[in-house]
C-alpha cells in the first residue's frame, strides 16, 4: 500500500471518530464521501497536522 493510501486511510478513520465523538455521528452523518476526498486533499495543501486540521473542520458544524 502506498504511503498516500495508508495516509488517506487514517485521516479518514480519523475523521470518523472525532465526527462521533463530538457529534454523536460518524463523518458520512454530515459529509458525502465526495466531500471528504476535497477534505483530504485540502488537509494535504495545509501542511497542518490531521488532528488539529479535523478539530477545526469538526468545530464549523
Amino acid at each position: 500500500m502506498s504511503e498516500l493510501a495508508e495516509k488517506r486511510i487514517n485521516f479518514i478513520a480519523q475523521l470518523h471518530e472525532i465526527f462521533m465523538i463530538n457529534k454523536g455521528y460518524g463523518a458520512l452523518a454530515y459529509i458525502s464521501l465526495n466531500e471528504v476526498m476535497d477534505l483530504f486533499n485540502s488537509y494535504l495543501e495545509s501542511g497542518e497536522s490531521a488532528e488539529i486540521f479535523i478539530n477545526r473542520y469538526v468545530k464549523s458544524f
